[in-house]
């Protein structure tokens, strides 16, 4: 199991990815996470890949219909990382701190490695 797990504000369902897609163009909705590993790019940005690479940190990433109940039952809103500290999930990082990353993956895992 990853020590951390990022929270997408979309759903994984082809309708779901459409539907965030029509959001995302019409500014009704965002999710930090999606522009930090995605952007426009469907197979994930280079620079998110490469900094998972080189710091191997353990993230795994699932969609809000993806989750357990437990990851979503503690966080304030999506996106969001949550981590499991051994006991239960926690919230590390909420969607501000999250954009605040945007251009900068390997900030967001180094900072991610340091819990």
């Amino acid at each position: 199991m990853p020590k951390f797990v990022g929270l997408y504000n979309a759903d994984s369902s082809f309708m779901g990815e459409l539907r965030y897609l029509w959001e995302k163009l019409t500014k009704s909705t965002s999710c930090s996470l999606c522009d930090l590993t995605h952007g426009w790019n469907p197979f994930g940005k280079s620079s998110w890949k490469t900094a998972c690479g080189d710091l191997e940190v353990p993230i795994g990433l699932l969609h809000k219909n993806e989750a357990d109940p437990e990851q979503l039952s503690v966080i304030d809103s999506l996106p969001a990382i949550v981590q499991f500290d051994g006991n239960c999930w926690v919230q590390v990082m909420d969607s501000n701190e999250i954009a605040s990353y945007r251009n900068a993956p390997r900030e967001l895992l180094e900072a991610l490695n340091q819990l």
